[in-house]
């Protein structure tokens, strides 16, 4: 069980920083495309559908990254330490100081991206060489 912690800690850290990154570009980006001069402004230019459809595929990207990284030396529960980094990732966003930045509230790109990225890592993994076993 120990051999999941420290994977999981760098996964989350990963989803979380890349996500504080991700929103503030989003925000920088659409406040210059739209030329937002006010905080009220921004910040109703931040709950709208546009701001969400531009954040919903870097989740995806962000997480699916996550849970590679997550579970890229795991020789097994690779789906199950990537699950644990998107639901914490989620609880990030839901309660916490985190809830105040989050742009969207869907957990779907999150959950998938963690997932996908579990799956490519176990694929890679299958298809590395194992060091050390010779097959008679």
């Amino acid at each position: 069980m120990i051999i999941y912690i420290k994977p999981i800690f760098i996964g989350m850290f990963f989803g979380i920083l890349t996500g504080v990154i991700g929103y503030l570009t989003t925000s920088l980006y659409l406040s210059i495309s739209q030329g937002v001069t006010e905080s009220s402004e921004l910040l109703e230019l931040l709950r709208s559908n546009k701001a969400m459809y531009w954040s919903m595929p870097f989740s995806f990207l962000v997480l699916l990254i996550s849970g590679y990284i997550t579970s890229r030396k795991l020789s097994k529960g690779h789906y199950l330490a990537a699950l644990i980094v998107a639901l914490l990732v989620c609880l990030s966003i839901r309660i916490g100081p985190l809830k105040i930045i989050s742009i969207h509230m869907s957990y779907i790109p999150i959950i998938i991206g963690s997932l996908a990225g579990a799956y490519l890592s176990k694929i890679i993994n299958k298809s590395r060489p194992i060091v050390g076993s010779v097959k008679c």
